[in-house]
């Protein structure tokens, strides 16, 4: 009896028309309006993205010092493998 009462709940959610939902064209109005206002809202983050990035690549050298700090490490001088040195007790 456990199972059988979410069984029959699902074979009888399964059995509705789902096809009355679409029926209605003032929701399909409202999906619209939303997806038209999600396109503008991200095509306007994007163009403010590729805006500043193209200030940040203008403002010269004096900009890259300072954020060199926090560029990372500079693996120029190292070797790819280097030998553990192991210390002597």
């Amino acid at each position: 009896m456990g199972t059988r009462l979410p069984l029959a709940v699902i074979l009888l959610l399964l059995r509705t028309p789902g096809t009355e939902a679409l029926m209605e064209p003032q929701l399909c109005y409202v999906l619209d309006a939303i997806l038209f206002l999600y396109g503008i809202v991200v095509t306007v983050l994007y163009c403010r993205l590729k805006v500043l990035a193209h200030r940040a690549s203008q403002q010269g050298p004096g900009k890259e010092k300072e954020e060199a700090v926090y560029a990372g490490l500079s693996t120029e001088t190292q070797e790819m493998y280097e030998t553990l040195q192991r210390k002597q007790p």
